[in-house]
């Protein structure tokens, strides 16, 4: 079993005791204040795995909160094996594991099945005193190997997204699933499945580093088997250079030529380059990183009548930014 698996949403599943049987509990005592039916039990195939979810009941049938609830008892049927439900997990809420609770719905995962076997669940509540309540909807499924995890998964980071690729194969659907930290990710980046080889995270920051799985879907009838992924990460990085400096200014002076320009307004600027451009050819002249939108030129060139300038703007990430207006300045009449 993966490591993830066993770990499931940062919480260490176990296989608990199996207790309860597949009868309906013992009649519920007069007056005891009984939680609405769970009529949402499901099952969906993500990951390689069946994974069983159901909302948690936080109302009574007379309309009043739930507050002694204990748990769940989960019964598991196999069609071929013969016989009845049969226990498979009691979760205790108390125990805060075997189990992990995301937008309202309880989860729990099975990954003992078989090929063509058709498995049928149902949940039974129970509160504090040992108390069963009605039973929920049955689920059931016949189980079919998912496909494999997708080949040739690449990624290319940009500024402020990834893209993810891999090989596309006939008949099978994708999803893609980003890691929240070490929080096993129960729902697709993607809304729908994909039907081509390529996906975009334009959710993704700047300089925090991604993990991402990509899984390949099969449909059989109403039901989609998501297989094992393939991992890939990624950080992305501000490759967006600041707007070109405006307003260069040019004056000659006694000993050189005093540059100016408007100041950058770009919240991440690191600084100015100043260059210089004599017979065509451009030289930067400040080796480090001007602060403030001023330089003065002491070395125009001695022998030229004319020459001119252009100015860029880096940011903190490097990105130089392009050349701001070029302007010139006479250094001798003629």
């Amino acid at each position: 079993m993966k490591q993830k698996k066993l770990t499931f949403a940062v919480l260490s599943l176990v296989l608990l005791a199996a207790v309860a049987c597949g009868k309906k509990g013992p009649p519920v005592p007069k007056g005891l204040a009984v939680p609405r039916t769970i009529g949402d039990l499901r099952g969906d195939v993500r990951d390689g795995v069946l994974f069983l979810s159901f909302s948690l009941p936080t109302k009574n049938r007379d309309g009043t909160d739930v507050k002694d609830l204990e748990g769940f008892r989960i019964m598991k049927s196999c069609g071929p094996c013969g016989g009845g439900f049969d226990p498979w997990k009691d979760i205790r809420l108390t125990d805060r594991r075997g189990y992990t609770i995301r937008g309202g719905r309880l989860y729990v995962y099975d990954d003992d099945l078989r090929t063509d076997y058709v498995y049928s669940y149902r949940v039974y509540p129970y509160n504090v005193r040992g108390v069963q309540m009605d039973g929920s909807n049955v689920y059931f499924l016949k189980w079919q190997n998912p496909p494999s995890p997708p080949k040739g998964v690449t990624v290319r980071e940009e500024d402020s997204k990834i893209v993810l690729a891999w090989e596309k194969m006939d008949k099978l659907l994708y999803n893609v699933y980003r890691w929240d930290g070490s929080i096993y990710p129960l729902v697709p980046l993607n809304q729908a499945p994909l039907s081509i080889g390529e996906f975009t995270d334009s959710t993704a920051r700047n300089g925090k580093s991604y993990r991402y799985e990509v899984r390949a879907v099969r449909l059989e009838g109403t039901m989609a088997f998501e297989g094992e992924g393939t991992e890939v990460s990624a950080t992305p990085r501000d490759r967006t250079p600041p707007a070109p400096p405006t307003a260069l200014k040019l004056e000659k002076r006694s000993g050189g030529v005093l540059l100016s320009w408007a100041a950058s307004p770009e919240g991440d600027l690191a600084g100015y380059y100043v260059y210089r451009i004599v017979a065509g050819k451009a030289e930067r002249i400040n080796k480090d990183l001007l602060r403030e939108p001023r330089f003065f030129d002491e070395k125009p060139g001695a022998e030229m009548r004319y020459v001119s300038y252009y100015v860029t703007a880096v940011d903190t990430r490097g990105n130089e930014s392009g050349p701001s207006r070029e302007e010139i300045v006479i250094l001798k009449e003629q």
